[in-house]
């Protein structure tokens, strides 16, 4: 799938090679205003990383490196990390969206590989997470409301639901990305706290898992009409959406949706968006 929408831009193959490096406390003037990585997901866009149940992505933004939930495979996420030439030691915060394992379970590994790394788990997570997080000699947060992860990266703290979870949200230049976990509270409820939370009126792109697996036809359309109503741009439905949801999404969205998958790369460079996959072929050759 290749095309636009304004200034998004959707490419399903890009060949270049956007460079990971350690971050410095501001951005160079050549580097992407953004990069999202998709570390771990249910699909692969790689063929030399695997897929499995979960999500996860890294997220570079003015300078800071965040890593967004961490699957449900420790080993693999630490793979597909050395493969996507990701240094567990430049990630500043990890931020946990809920309790459920498979997007908790890796960020104890990756800790331990990076013991500088400050960890963000909501208040309300079970002791065992907490317990589990001393054993390593993590202490993290204990998120209630929301606050900035690092300049222009917010979480939107707890959104009451069956779990509770936190997204995340940047600001860009362009206007607000935003990344769920599982959307167990609701996707449409999530979007409309980020909204309000930020006092903006759209969502630039849509990322992550929307929880929609278990879902019929009319609610998924349902949410696509709401999400359309809150001015959701750009979607990139990943993790448990579902395939059904995937194929609406795309109905409505056309060339405003794309994949998601291990190794998708989510650029906003010079005031445009591309969405690509770096072929295993090329990382390697560039190690």
């Amino acid at each position: 799938m290749s095309g636009s929408i304004g200034k998004f831009a959707i490419g399903a193959l890009c060949l270049c090679l956007i460079p990971t490096e350690v971050f410095a406390s501001d951005p160079k003037p050549d580097q992407p205003e953004l990069e999202i990585r998709v570390l771990f997901d249910n699909t692969s866009a790689r063929k030399d990383l695997n897929r499995s149940w979960g999500f996860s992505a890294v997220v570079d933004f003015g300078g800071h490196r965040v890593l967004f939930d961490s699957g449900s495979d420790p080993i693999l996420l630490l793979e597909h990390l050395d493969k996507m030439q990701i240094d567990p030691n430049t990630i500043e915060h990890a931020v946990i969206s809920h309790e459920h394992g498979d997007h908790l379970r890796g960020v104890y590994w990756v800790f331990e590989k990076n013991p500088n790394m400050k960890v963000h788990f909501l208040d309300c997570f079970p002791e065992e997470a907490f317990r589990r997080a001393k054993a390593v000699k993590m202490t993290p947060s204990r998120v209630k409301g929301p606050f900035q992860v690092v300049p222009g990266v917010y979480s939107t703290g707890i959104v009451e639901g069956l779990p509770s979870e936190q997204s995340l949200v940047i600001e860009t230049s362009k206007g607000l990305v935003m990344i769920v976990g599982c959307s167990h509270p609701g996707l449409v409820k999530l979007v409309e706290t980020a909204e309000t939370q930020r006092k903006k009126e759209s969502i630039r792109l849509l990322l992550g898992g929307f929880h929609m697996l278990r879902k019929t036809p009319e609610e998924i359309k349902a949410t696509i009409n709401r999400l359309e109503d809150l001015n959701v741009e750009a979607v990139i439905p990943a993790h448990c959406s579902g395939d059904l949801a995937k194929e609406l999404f795309q109905l409505t969205y056309g060339n405003r949706y794309d994949t998601a998958g291990a190794g998708r790369l989510i650029v906003l460079d010079k005031g445009k968006f591309t969405v690509s996959t770096l072929p295993a072929k090329v990382a390697q050759d560039s190690e």
